[in-house]
């Protein structure tokens, strides 16, 4: 957040107003995190959940192995209680006939860390690959007193799936590796169907937050630059990496992806630094560099907090609300960079998550409806791509998102966390 004095008037200005509004400060009992307003409840009624798919590959002598996580967004149920199966259908790009149909079941993830989420894996024959079709995946939700519900997505099939004979597994749990990062103290399997090895590049990972919604400067993407070090990963080998920073598997080849590694306890965060890096969209210059200098950063993040709510139990409330955003939005969001730094990360810190979701090619659109605390608002965002991660979407910047974001902001710094 650019430190200009019109930003300081307009933040002081707007937070005045929403003082006045309320004419005092939240009540001790007030609902605040999981109790929303009437009008926002009613539109939560009635919205459908928003998955999203993360996938991986394996190719075999005769088949393509594919896995699947599928999370919550709007997070209005839980996956593991709803979802039921995973349809799928291999379409033929030329023709549009049907070469494949079939149902398999979803499983949840045993342990900690993700109870929102289900997996499903199945395989393709690869001459269906090798022919560039297209992969259609359906998973199907069953909620009480309603009908069946499924949400889309689509996969290029591609040959050269059929020359990535290696894939990465949890060593604690057997399962593959399906997000962009992990962290410093996990370990990895490489399984491998031939004794291939697999090259691994580290480079810096300088964490640039997103700019805000109505800035008209241009985010810096990170590009093939000279990697600080390189590691060779032989099959069946189990290996971590200590080192927090960005990763390129597989470099040189058509398959390659990127990695986030951070430390601790990531998507979390529990260090005084990590929850003072995600400040940046509530906070001036100044008030971060005096929690950054303070002799204990964690207790300068803590007092932050509690002078805007004022008690402690709002105070709570506050930063339960935002640190399960920069969680969420880690877990959802993470490309080349933590989620909480994307743009998709941004807006879903400041707002919440959306009310709809609607995908079209390569544009994501997120609606937030009118509400007695929220003016309706619409963020564009486009797929770009990298070397690094095929999970970038940068927002469509507008000046007229200006009002929009400060007045959000400033909600957050009147405590208010009906948002």
């Amino acid at each position: 957040m650019a430190p200009k004095a019109a930003f300081y008037r307009l933040l002081i200005l707007t937070i005045s107003i929403v003082a006045a509004a309320c004419s005092q400060r939240m009540p001790t009992n007030m609902p605040t995190q999981g109790a929303r307003n009437p009008a926002r409840a009613a539109t939560n009624a009635t919205a459908r959940p928003e998955v999203t798919m993360q996938y991986t590959y394996q190719a075999g002598a005769d088949s393509l192995k594919l896995y699947f996580l599928f999370s919550d967004v709007s997070r209005l149920m839980q996956l593991q209680r709803s979802a039921s199966n995973m349809t799928y259908d291999v379409t033929a790009n030329d023709t549009k006939a049907i070469l494949l149909r079939d149902t398999v079941k979803v499983a949840t993830i045993t342990g900690p860390g993700s109870p929102d989420e289900v997996i499903a894996s199945i395989s393709i024959p690869n001459q269906l690959v090798a022919a560039s079709n297209t992969l259609q995946v359906k998973l199907w939700q069953e909620f009480a007193g309603q009908a069946r519900m499924q949400t889309a997505f689509k996969v290029q099939l591609q040959p050269y799936m059929l020359t990535k004979q290696g894939i990465l597994l949890h060593k604690s749990t057997g399962k593959p590796l399906l997000r962009g990062y992990m962290t410093t103290s996990d370990s990895l399997v490489l399984q491998s169907t031939d004794t291939a090895s697999m090259l691994i590049y580290r480079f810096n990972a300088d964490i640039l937050p997103a700019l805000p919604p109505m800035s008209t400067r241009k985010e810096a993407v990170p590009t093939a630059v000279k990697p600080l070090d390189s590691t060779i990963v032989a099959a069946a080998d189990t290996f971590m990496l200590p080192q927090e920073g960005l990763y390129l598997l597989w470099p040189r080849s058509e398959f390659s992806r990127g990695l986030v590694v951070r430390p601790w306890y990531f998507p979390q965060v529990t260090m005084a630094r990590e929850l003072l890096d995600p400040l940046i969209y509530l906070t001036t210059s100044t008030e971060r560099e005096r929690m950054f200098n303070a002799p204990d950063v964690k207790k300068a993040v803590d007092d932050f907090w509690m002078e805007i709510a004022g008690e402690k139990q709002l105070a709570r409330e506050l930063i339960r609300t935002y640190y399960g955003r920069v969680e969420e939005a880690n877990k959802l969001y993470t490309s080349f960079k933590p989620g909480w730094a994307t743009d998709r990360g941004m807006i879903y810190l400041i707002y919440g998550p959306p009310s709809d979701v609607s995908r079209v090619g390569n544009t994501e659109t997120w609606i937030y409806r009118e509400t007695e605390m929220q003016l309706y608002v619409r963020f564009v965002f486009t797929k770009k791509q990298n070397n690094f991660t095929e999970n970038h979407y940068e927002l469509i910047r507008r000046r007229e998102y200006e009002e929009s974001w400060y007045s959000t902001v400033a909600k957050w710094r009147a405590g208010i966390t009906d948002m």
